[in-house]
């Protein structure tokens, strides 16, 4: 435990004397002889320096002492960050959400704003980072070890000198520098996971050495970690609630008939499937850092810095499908209805399903084949992806007398995607299941099938489907920027700050498929692999289904989320099938073949001021995006795509102007007020594709199909949002290490893309003559607003008993969704109406303890049919502790989600479920050592 004794200082300035505070702790931390000098004055206030105190104390005085709305999180030790993960630990500051991927955070939300709109940053610059999906604005912070990080800030309000692109906030994590460290100082530390899903314990390691030279001019710091996760969730799905009636002129599907009951159910939603999710994932984190820095005069420094992370996400997805593919003769039985949803039903056999077997007969030589109950649907999914992310930077600083001028120029590149992906799946034909059922009647999802599919290989008689493919998705900036400073000799402004930065910003995806060819010309064909055009298998040229089961059986009992074990799908088996009878062709494909790039100007001026109690800044920020992209057309299930890109670009400018005002009412009290016009780009997913779509659902043979086609357009022309907020707050700072306060908050956006689905007829060559395709697309203009309060308190005891909370209260509008023609409303994705944290800690000498539970109401996270698509409330309990042996030696503990939540979501309202997921409870225990 180290001291630091601070001199009381008398007025003339509350924030001088603020600052002395935040310098005082700053440099104690940074130089234990600091603390040792200051010991002998017996005159001075004392703050006692610990662990979980030090970092919440710290996070208090950078939050007093900004001039805008600033909230922090700082690393309790060198290494050993609050939580296990970034995100989890922003989590915990008011007005952030959180989503999470294999239950680590991985996306940041700000003040009920879409995580596109929350802009993070390493160092005060952008981090590439990339995937197997889609390409997103958000970072994802999975990518990041958050031991290699020393601070986050998180900027609720604007400021000119800081890069435009959040809406909700900007997040800006920090690193340390080899000269605020000791010298030959680090950390190495070990830490073994288990997790009660995978039911297996993994190690971490993590190493941190720093040197500089004696006369402290030169240092130098490395650092590596490395971690093994296992991430398994099990997932109930429910996809695609659709609209049955027999009256209503556009509804989907006709109404629902009980062949038991004979009693039609009219104008109700259903779902087209359920489905029961075991997905795994073997992940593999590497993280590498290394930072140069050198004071060659007393006026000049210069630092270089890199930062890399490599993570690897080899997947393996079994699941298991019921659905309505037999509704043409009404194989419905035990159909429950609440209100105008159906929360249960199953298919049963009954004696109509041998109809219209064209692509059963027509294939297998004529012969018909009774087809029986389609589902249930075995679905086997392999991935081996991987992504790297490297942030190269450098920067030179030169400190006049009154001036300094900056330089930094970097280049931050990732690249991501997956070596082989492959899809397959079998089904049930000829009678090989009898019925089966479902229900969501309680909440949550319980199945009845007449076979028992953990141990009957011969439930699934006919193949299905196949894909198999490659992904790549780029991401890189080129940035050069330099930074003016200058102090003024001024009663009312202080410091003067101008800057000019480029950016040339790289966005690409290229997608390949794999198709085998067994050497035969025109031998039926088939999706997937081989040659023609026939829509479904041929049985002589494909494996036997009972073939691809094979005799694992998938474990769902954790979580207790109502799915059930079933038999995985064989990949090893399928994968000898093909080597063994096909060739592999690698084919380039349009579809997430794409190239974005943007050319970003930008300039600033910020100053600045004080008078009397009051301090702040204003500044104005220009911006410039030149933007263009090359999409392809692409047509699903047809070969003759238009190999013609489409070109398009567009250039705009925007002036966003900032102020921030700080009041120092009292020694104790600050007010706060905030006004800025902010920015975020559209997202990449709405900008890198062009037309794509694919047939209707239910074909019979190419006259005669029902059902539509789905597909996505692309609007390039959609310009950037414009947010105009404002910031009202109150801060008690009442004892050392404690406060309370609170925040108004309101921001009015424009600009806001619309979702549009639309009804339009496109050519296809599985059906002779035009089909009807739900066209999804985006349209500008929308306008919505985010109003709401943030509440936050912390209470620090001398007994080392501690306390921290908040709450944030978000009301945002609603905007446009035009679905054929129909209006609709729905909140801005990301929105949680009610959210709240609260910590409770101990520590002493020896022993440190904190209690975690964070909660978070409804909230909305896409859109379907025109309406909300809801996570349900969720909360989570995160404990950690530590114990020190001595000053170097410390052993600490952890338990994530300790309740094994789980998650939900349904869709417009509660009881249309759409899914459930448990990634598991993990715990931690590790070993460190700081020398």
């Amino acid at each position: 435990m180290r001291e630091i004794r601070l001199q009381p200082t008398r007025k003339p300035s509350l924030v001088f004397k603020a600052s002395l505070i935040s310098c005082a702790i700053w440099g104690a931390l940074a130089n234990p002889a600091y603390a040792e000098d200051v010991e002998q004055d017996d005159q001075i206030e004392v703050i006692q320096v610990r662990g979980i105190y030090s970092s919440t104390a710290k996070n208090l005085l950078l939050k007093r002492t900004s001039n805008s709305v600033v909230d922090a999180i700082t690393a309790e030790d060198v290494g050993k960050f609050p939580d296990k993960n970034v995100a989890d630990s922003l989590q915990r500051v008011s007005g952030v959400l959180i989503d999470r991927d294999g239950g680590e955070g991985s996306r940041v939300s700000i003040r009920g704003t879409s995580p596109d709109w929350t802009l993070t940053q390493l160092n005060g610059n952008y981090i590439a980072s990339s995937g197997s999906g889609s390409p997103e604005r958000s970072f994802n912070y999975a990518l990041l070890p958050s031991n290699m990080i020393s601070s986050v800030e998180v900027y609720k309000s604007a400021e000119a000198r800081i890069d435009e692109g959040g809406i909700g906030g900007t997040v800006i994590l920090h690193t340390r520098k080899p000269l605020e460290m000791d010298a030959n100082s680090g950390v190495l530390s070990a830490e073994a996971t288990y997790a009660d899903v995978t039911e297996k314990t993994e190690p971490q390691f993590n190493a941190l050495y720093a040197w500089k030279n004696e006369q402290e001019t030169f240092g130098v710091l490395a650092g590596y970690t490395r971690q093994d996760r296992t991430v398994n969730t099990i997932r109930n799905d429910a996809s695609h609630w659709r609209f049955h009636s027999d009256t209503v002129e556009g509804a989907e599907r006709p109404a629902l008939v009980d062949q038991a009951t004979g009693e039609v159910y009219n104008n109700v939603w259903a779902p087209r499937a359920m489905h029961v999710n075991n997905n795994l994932q073997n992940r593999t984190r590497d993280g590498y850092q290394f930072a140069a820095q050198w004071l060659p005069t007393e006026n000049l420094e210069l630092n270089l810095n890199y930062f890399g992370s490599k993570l690897g996400y080899d997947e393996s997805g079994q699941s298991i499908t019921f659905a309505e593919w037999n509704d043409n003769h009404n194989p419905y039985y035990g159909i429950v209805l609440d209100g105008d949803t159906v929360v249960a039903y199953g298919n049963a056999d009954n004696g109509l399903l041998n109809d219209n077997n064209w692509g059963d007969s027509d294939v297998n030589n004529g012969v018909p084949v009774r087809r029986g109950l389609l589902s249930p649907q075995l679905t086997g999914r392999e991935k081996e992806g991987e992504s790297t992310s490297n942030t190269y930077d450098f920067e030179a600083i030169y400190q006049g007398d009154s001036y300094s001028l900056a330089l930094k120029l970097g280049r931050t590149e990732a690249e991501g995607g997956t070596g082989r992906e492959t899809y397959a799946n079998i089904d049930a034909r000829q009678g090989s299941v009898n019925s089966w059922h479902w229900s969501i009647e309680d909440g949550k999802p319980n199945y009845d099938v007449s076979t028992d599919l953990a141990k009957d290989k011969q439930a699934y008689q006919y193949y299905d489907w196949f894909s198999s493919y490659s992904s790549e998705n780029m991401d890189s900036e080129n940035y050069a920027q330099v930074d003016y400073e200058l102090e003024l000799d001024s009663d009312f402004f202080t410091t003067f700050y101008a800057g000019v930065k480029f950016r040339d910003h790289e966005i690409e995806g290229l997608r390949n498929e794999f198709r085998w060819d067994d050497g035969i010309a025109d031998n039926g064909g088939y999706r997937g692999w081989l040659p023609g055009d026939w829509w479904f298998h041929n049985p002589d040229y494909h494996p036997d289904a009972a073939d691809l089961v094979s005799d694992h059986v998938v474990d769902n009992g954790a979580g207790n989320t109502g799915a059930f074990n079933f038999l995985a799908f064989d990949f090893a088996a399928l994968d000898s099938y093909l080597r063994k009878n096909f060739t592999q062709t690698v084919v380039p494909t349009l579809s997430g073949t794409y190239r974005l790039e943007e050319q970003i100007w930008s300039a600033y001026a910020q100053s600045n001021f004080q008078w009397e109690d009051l301090r702040g800044n204003i500044g104005v920020r220009y911006v410039n995006t030149d933007l263009s992209t090359i999409t392809y057309d692409d047509i699903v299930g047809q070969n003759d795509d238009d190999l013609t890109p489409n070109t398009r670009s567009s250039d705009n400018g925007e002036f966003l102007p900032s102020l921030n005002i700080a009041w120092d009412a009292t020694e104790d009290l600050v007010v706060r007020f905030a006004a800025a016009r902010t920015m975020a780009r559209v997202s990449y997913s709405d900008l890198s594709q062009a037309e794509s779509y694919g047939p209707p659902v239910n074909i019979n043979n190419p006259d005669s199909w029902t059902g539509r086609g789905t597909g996505t357009s692309a609007n390039t022309g959609l310009e950037s949002m414009l947010s105009d907020q404002f910031d009202l707050g109150f801060e008690w700072y009442y004892s050392d290490g404690s406060a309370l306060g609170a925040t108004l908050f309101t921001k009015d956006i424009s600009n806001l893309p619309i979702s549009s689905v639309e009804i339009v007829e496109r050519e296809h060559s599985c059906c002779n003559g035009p089909i009807e395709v739900e066209m999804n697309t985006k349209v500008g203009g929308g306008e919505a607003s985010s109003d709401g309060i943030e509440l936050f308190f912390q209470h620090s005891f001398e007994s080392g008993f501690g306390i921290l909370g908040n709450y944030t209260f978000t009301e945002t509008s609603t905007s446009s969704v035009s679905t054929n023609g129909v209006e609709t409303k729905a909140e801005i994705p990301g929105t949680a109406k009610h959210q709240y944290n609260l910590s409770a800690y101990f520590e002493n000498d020896d022993f440190s303890v904190r209690a975690s539970y964070n909660w978070k109401d409804d909230r909305a996270n896409g859109i379907h049919q025109g309406y909300n698509l809801y996570t349900k409330d969720y909360g989570q309990v995160d404990i950690n502790a530590g114990y020190n042996f001595t000053d170097s030696i410390s052993i600490t503990a952890a338990v994530v989600n300790l309740t094994k939540e789980v998650e939900e979501g349904y869709w417009k309202q509660e009881n249309r479920f759409t899914y459930n997921s448990y990634s598991g409870r993990r715990f931690y225990l590790g070993m460190n050592y700081i020398f």
